[in-house]
């Protein structure tokens, strides 16, 4: 247990790290707590809590790693910190996926999501690992997802990568008619929204035709509006997934409960830290200015009694000087 509440320790002070841009140490901390928690997974795999040190350690390493303009490695970099794709957090996989695309980084991001869909198969109502020998290296428990999670992955794979070439969304059509397993009436639900993209990506193409004169620019621009918007959607979960989010910090004043995320409370801290430190040097300004006032004032003080405490007779300069007798 001492061992789990100094992971946790950590984990917040890289959070901190990384609300305050100081990414480097954000991604040294992170990456340091992933693999102190790998050599150690025999001992913490009974541990509840496990999933979600991983969870909120490996959202700070993608984050931090797109804060430092590495983005392009977030994929490689979970692959070598993670070891399997099955013990990858979902959430991590996703927002680190996201960030990699949305800086225009398509590097292994295709072979990674092809290994999750490869490893997953759905039964009863959720989605178990395909291989028995897996479930034994994913030893933070979750062997198991839900519909909303993998349909989270699967919309990522087909508006991200499959359809990214706006013209082109067959294969995305083609993939989740024939390729991927999922609930009937979610296959329908994604089925309509890519029908609906190919319309409307035929629909300008024969208004080009129609009108030679056409402006290219905007032709291309309505071309990829109803694309962008599916895309957007999916690259949001990357602001949707803070790393301090997932553990919220709740007060309880009577009968009254409030809520709210450890990042703003970290974030109001440092506010109050700023504030205290500028009150403590204006303190000290006008301390010092004070000072200066009250030695100045002496001294002008000190001056004025010096010169009105000497004794000055009015009569000197008509006496004579008194001669002296010899």
């Amino acid at each position: 247990m001492e061992a789990t509440g100094g992971t946790w320790g950590e984990i917040e002070r890289s959070e901190s790290y990384l609300v305050c841009s100081m990414y480097e140490e954000a991604e040294s901390l992170s990456s340091s707590i992933l693999k102190r928690i790998f050599d150690n997974a025999n001992a913490l795999s009974r541990d509840h809590q496990l999933h979600d040190m991983l969870e909120s350690a490996g959202m700070v390493l993608v984050q931090s790693l797109h804060g430092l303009g590495r983005a392009g490695e977030i994929v490689n970099e979970l692959r070598q910190v993670f070891g399997e794709v099955a013990v990858v957090p979902v959430q991590v996989l996703l927002t680190g996926i996201c960030l990699q695309i949305s800086s225009g980084f398509y590097s292994g991001v295709r072979e990674i999501l092809e290994e999750f869909f490869s490893i997953w198969v759905y039964k009863d109502d959720h989605y178990i690992l395909s291989d028995p020998g897996l479930s034994e290296k994913v030893f933070h428990g979750k062997i198991s997802l839900d519909i909303d999670e993998y349909m989270e992955v699967v919309e990522l794979y087909t508006f991200g990568v499959l359809g990214k070439d706006t013209n082109d969304v067959g294969p995305a059509i083609s993939w989740v008619e024939e390729e991927v397993a999922l609930p009937e009436e979610r296959r329908q639900g994604l089925l309509r929204r890519l029908h609906s993209l190919q319309s409307a990506n035929v629909r300008e193409a024969t208004s080009l035709e129609e009108n030679p004169s056409y402006d290219v620019v905007n032709s291309s621009k309505s071309l990829a509006s109803k694309k962008n918007d599916e895309i957007d959607s999916i690259l949001k979960l990357s602001k949707q997934h803070e790393p301090w989010s997932s553990r919220p910090l709740s007060l309880r004043l009577g009968n009254t409960r409030f809520s709210m995320s450890r990042g703003k409370v970290a974030i109001s801290l440092v506010g109050l830290i700023i504030c205290y430190a500028l009150k403590r040097k204006r303190a000290a300004l006008i301390r010092i200015i004070r000072r200066q006032m009250e030695s100045t004032r002496k001294a002008i003080v000190d001056f004025w009694k010096l010169a009105f405490s000497y004794q000055v007779n009015p009569l000197a300069a008509i006496q004579s000087i008194p001669s002296t007798t010899t």
